[in-house]
């Protein structure tokens, strides 16, 4: 066989590689692109925010934290007054003015770990004696409480706060475009996740789930429990009212975050029913191999290369591209930013996507058999950010100071 002839062949694997790789990835981005238009035309263009029912005094917070005391701080600070009843879950003992702090014991078992052994310790020692228990991150900041209505699970609204990285902000920016797809969960058959910076749930109901299950993803998998398991299917809503939390003050924590999140939600989207479980999957590979486009589009330009259909993937490339401006400036809707994050989000429309997705594919590669905490800013005194890392099978030295027969 010539020279000629091995370069023949080896331009001709090239194309096929090139081309099936990009065709298939565009058909996972056409399906994933499909899906979030259906949930937007089916609840979210007609979405509107619950009437409230029941006040602050039919709300217990419970802020949940390893023991960063000075962002927990801040949060109890910000609390609206008429949230009156607080409580922290805390791994360490800690001080927070205005709250109750209560600390995990070591001698608990549970088949839940990290967070949700935390969760489900405080639903068994110390129940919860309102009609709601509101559960809150450490950084979770509320602007104010208009009320909640007559739901069984109330997810607020998820609104970044910047801190130290620009970059990670903006992908988060990015990031809330796509997420106003939850607001069309109010009528989906189980709502595809939860954010649990801010979620009000039904103190009947979380006694009837329980945290009492090993996930990376507690309150995603909460719901999913909820609505698979339960007797009868419970109510979900969506608030308008926002929950700020922090951006990850950096690009490598909010990898890792997106490589949690799309390993919790392989591993445990199996107790959905099968069509759910294709779905999640076609979503979570079409985020994913974002991050891998680049490199595969510089392929398919390289002189000599023919892609198969190179004209047509073009057009729909220039389509699905549109889907990323879109959801930045619905982001941008949502935060407000000022007119330069503005600017900058649109500009970086595709770079913020790529980086937003390569947590996802390293997830999907490599899933962790680490816990780790996002790491969080203190917006006090400026310090840098406290990072926590846990293993799935071992927990931090904890203190215990309060137990079920406590007062």
């Amino acid at each position: 066989m010539t020279l000629l002839t091995y370069h023949s062949l080896i331009v001709v694997v090239l194309d096929a590689v090139v081309s099936i790789v990009l065709w298939v990835v565009t058909s996972f981005y056409i399906a994933g692109n499909m899906y979030w238009v259906y949930q937007l035309l089916a609840g979210v263009v007609t979405y509107t925010s619950p009437a409230p029912l029941h006040g602050g005094y039919a709300v217990e917070v419970r802020i949940v934290t390893i023991g960063n005391e000075s962002a927990v701080t801040e949060t109890v600070r910000n609390l609206p007054p008429e949230l009156d009843r607080r409580y922290v879950i805390s791994e360490e003992p800690i001080e927070v003015p205005g709250a109750e702090v209560l600390v995990v014991p070591d001698e608990f078992e549970s088949k839940a770990v990290n967070k949700g052994r935390a969760l489900e310790w405080a639903r068994q020692a110390v129940p919860c004696q309102r009609e709601y228990v509101l559960y809150l991150d450490e950084d979770s900041h509320m602007d104010g409480f208009s009320g909640l209505p007559d739901s069984d699970i109330v997810q607020f609204t998820e609104q970044p706060r910047r801190t130290t990285s620009l970059l990670a902000h903006l992908c988060e920016i990015n990031r809330m475009g796509f997420q106003i797809e939850q607001r069309g969960f109010q009528s989906a058959t189980v709502p595809l996740y939860t954010w649990g910076g801010g979620v009000a749930i039904r103190s009947s109901i979380e006694d009837a789930v329980t945290w009492d299950y090993s996930t990376l993803i507690e309150d995603t998998v909460f719901t999913w429990r909820a609505f698979v398991e339960l007797p009868e299917q419970p109510s979900f809503s969506v608030l308008s009212e926002t929950i700020s939390g922090q951006s990850p003050p950096s690009l490598f924590d909010m990898i890792r975050q997106r490589r949690r999140w799309i390993s919790g939600s392989r591993e445990n989207n199996t107790i959905l029913s099968l069509d759910r479980v294709i779905m999640y999957g076609l979503r979570d590979l079409s985020w994913s191999v974002t991050a891998a486009v680049p490199l595969f589009l510089f392929l398919g330009n390289l002189p000599g290369v023919d892609v198969f259909a190179w004209q047509i993937h073009q057009g729909i490339s220039v389509v699905l591209l549109s889907f990323v401006f879109v959801w930045v400036g619905i982001g941008i809707w949502q935060v407000r930013p000022t007119p330069a994050i503005a600017g900058l989000s649109l500009v970086l429309a595709p770079v913020t996507s790529v980086l937003h997705s390569v947590g996802a594919l390293w997830g999907l590669v490599s899933p962790p058999d680490s816990f780790d905490v996002t790491t969080k800013a203190d917006e006090v005194t400026n310090q840098p950010p406290q990072h926590y890392r846990t293993t799935t099978d071992e927990h931090p030295p904890r203190h215990h100071y309060r137990d079920a027969n406590d007062d």
